[in-house]
């Protein structure tokens, strides 16, 4: 049966919505603002936002069916720090011959001067395209004339080709909104699975049927126009040791699961774990670069031959390509340049290394696969349904004898086995070229370790001299070596080191196995710090804690509605040997300065004690985080547990001369 759309548009304007507010009808009232969403550190307020995404017939002939997305805002800048909030970005995307394209942007700030509301229009200079990739452009929006107390107004229309991609709508951001409204206008041809993250409730939904102006030879097409609306949103709150803001605020979200017409052609689009995996090994730049085993030959032979011990073969295949691919800086699951042209030319994204990697170990007769997974700034990807779109990385994973080792050469710092800290987010799908895939989590194997060593002397003047020696280990050694591939020089690095401690001067400083990743980073150094203790008559006071010393609570909410993800385990170890000036001793109290906690279950601990032999007084000081993730209600404790760390290391001791 051949069908045959008739389509009766009635041309969407802006302003056009009942639901819409009225744009450039700012008054002077609407910056007086009282709310109580705002606090000391709001940024700026979001007082309205509209916005709409209607599925409707191209005008264009044979162009089918389109989405025509609608955005309208206003927001009040509270201070300089929020004059980011005037900046925008609009992605538009791009496959082969389809497009998406920005049909319309307009836009004015307000301001109050001397009394009087002064608007200022948008102009094309302000608006400004650039092609970020070959399948993606990005419209910069910045308002003029931006300062404390201004008010942007931005409105902007898109249409789309791309059915399956039908853009989501974030409710909650890092400043407040005082009302935000979306409505989805959708023929019944289409059935979009709609998601809602976040711990925000909507203030209202809505459901009503509208005329889609649409008909078959068999009928008029049906459409739900739903509104979703959410009130009194605060913003949301980032802080410490948490993975990609979107994991946790409040975002609407859509995919398209099925695309049907009555009585004629349909097609499913929720996708299984299955269909995923077979997708990929099909596709050229994924699988594509795995099953072609003997590109790599004339790279890796040279380098295994005569290597038996497949743990050793596997760590030199794995440092070289660290070493001779320089990693892009770009993310991917897909190959941009072809794994071996990235060999000859020394460059690639993330694809390119770790699908060499997979490669070059299965050439080795290893059982390499790849895994694909979100970096932690991301997102957490599948969770509501199987797809690849959430998933921007991937990183190889090999088995030796018995024990799985994940691998990604673009952590230029991490020993072999433990992944950056970018990949540690949940869980990754292993891609096998044969076999099932499943989720894998992603962990680090290794603890962030830091362990100082000082020993020294205090003069009557009040002077501290020694050596200082840090060993860092895991996360903190590969921060560390990032750190100082920063400067151009080790002298320059200890320099700017320098200059970060209040009152301490450095000398003879030097850095162990800052090349060899598998061992601890070391550094030392010979200190003077003038002024480290008070001179009172009698008695000399000062901090015990010459270096390390937390002084600032990473966790400072009321309440925190999202984990704590640390990302592995921490410990800390100091020891501060201090040799004090004849014939003085601790004061009772000095001495009773200890402190031994843990949270329950020995989840983190800390050790503080001070002790005396003859003229040498020592610190020893004990952090432990002895496991990488702690859940919303466990924050308060964690939040606790860090307050008195901060109080116990503020000790001052005294040392009283002997009569």
């Amino acid at each position: 049966m051949k069908l045959t759309f008739i389509a009766l548009f009635v041309c969407l304007v802006f302003g056009s919505n009942a639901q819409d507010f009225s744009f450039g009808k700012v008054k002077e009232a609407d910056f007086v603002v009282q709310s109580t969403l705002l606090d000391s550190s709001s940024q700026g307020i979001v007082l309205n936002e509209y916005g709409y995404a209607n599925v409707e017939l191209s005008p264009i002939d044979d162009k089918g069916f389109e989405i025509e997305y609608y955005y309208h805002t206003l927001i009040k800048i509270l201070n300089k720090e929020g004059y980011d909030q005037a900046n925008f970005t609009i992605p538009l995307y791009i496959n082969n011959n389809n497009k998406e394209t920005l049909v319309d942007v307009k836009g004015y700030t307000y301001n109050l001067e001397g009394g009087k509301l002064v608007k200022t229009e948008l102009d094309k200079d302000n608006v400004i395209t650039e092609k970020t990739s070959k399948t993606l452009h990005q419209v910069k929006i910045a308002f003029p004339q931006v300062k404390e107390g201004s008010i942007v107004e931005l409105r902007y229309k898109t249409k789309s080709p791309f059915l399956f991609s039908l853009n989501a709508w974030t409710f909650q951001t890092d400043i407040p909104k005082v009302r935000s409204e979306f409505v989805t206008r959708i023929p019944e041809i289409c059935t979009y699975r709609v998601n809602l993250k976040g711990g925000i409730a909507l203030t209202d939904r809505k459901v009503e049927n509208y005329n889609t102006q649409l008909s078959t030879n068999v009928g008029e097409i049906r459409g739900d126009k739903t509104s979703y609306v959410m009130n009194d949103i605060p913003a949301f709150v980032s802080e410490d040791f948490m993975t990609a803001a979107k994991n946790f605020t409040s975002i609407l979200t859509f995919e398209l699961a099925r695309y049907a017409i009555p009585f004629g052609p349909n097609e499913t689009f929720s996708l299984t774990w299955n269909d995923v995996q077979k997708s990929l090994i099909e596709h050229e730049d994924f699988g594509g670069q795995l099953k072609k085993k003997n590109q790599l030959k004339e790279f890796i032979d040279p380098l295994v031959e005569g290597v038996s011990d497949e743990y050793e073969k596997a760590f030199k295949i794995y440092t070289f390509l660290k070493r001779q691919i320089k990693w892009d800086e770009r993310h991917s699951i897909f190959a941009s340049t072809g794994i071996k042209k990235a060999l000859e030319t020394r460059s690639g994204n993330s694809a390119d290394l770790n699908l060499a990697l997979v490669n070059a170990l299965n050439y080795s007769d290893l059982h390499a696969e790849a895994v694909i997974l979100s970096t932690r700034d991301n997102g957490y990807p599948g969770i509501y349904s199987a797809g690849i779109s959430e998933f921007n990385h991937v990183v190889a994973r090999v088995k030796i004898g018995d024990q799985f080792y994940f691998l990604d050469a673009t952590g230029t710092y991490e020993p072999f086995g433990n992944l950056p800290l970018k990949c540690i987010n949940h869980q990754g799908r292993n891609i096998p070229l044969n076999g099932v895939s499943d989720w894998v989590p992603l962990q680090s194997n290794l603890i962030a370790t830091l362990h100082v060593n000082f020993v020294g002397g205090l003069d009557e003047e009040g002077t501290l001299t020694g050596q200082l020696t840090l060993n860092r280990g895991g996360y903190n050694a590969s921060n560390k070596r990032a750190a100082m591939d920063g400067f151009n020089s080790l002298e320059e690095y200890f320099e700017d080191y320098e200059k970060k401690l209040a009152h301490m001067s450095i000398a003879k400083p030097s850095v162990e196995n800052r090349e060899n990743c598998e061992m601890l980073l070391g550094e030392k150094m010979n200190i003077e710090v003038t002024n480290f203790a008070i001179m009172d008559q009698e008695e000399i006071h000062f901090n015990p804690v010459v270096y390390g010393k937390t002084d600032r609570n990473p966790f400072n909410l009321a309440t925190r509605t999202y984990p704590v993800d640390i990302g592995s385990k921490l410990q800390e170890n100091m020891t501060f040997t201090i040799r004090v000036p004849e014939g003085y001793t601790l004061n009772q109290e000095s001495l009773e300065s200890k402190l031994n906690m843990a949270l329950p279950n020995r989840d983190a601990r800390f050790v503080f004690n001070v002790s005396q032999d003859g003229a040498v007084v020592t610190a020893q000081v004990l952090m432990q985080i002895n496991k990488p993730l702690f859940l919303p209600e466990e924050y308060f404790d964690l939040k606790e547990f860090f307050s008195r760390i901060i109080q116990a290391e503020k000790v001052s001791l005294t040392l009283r001369k002997k009569a």
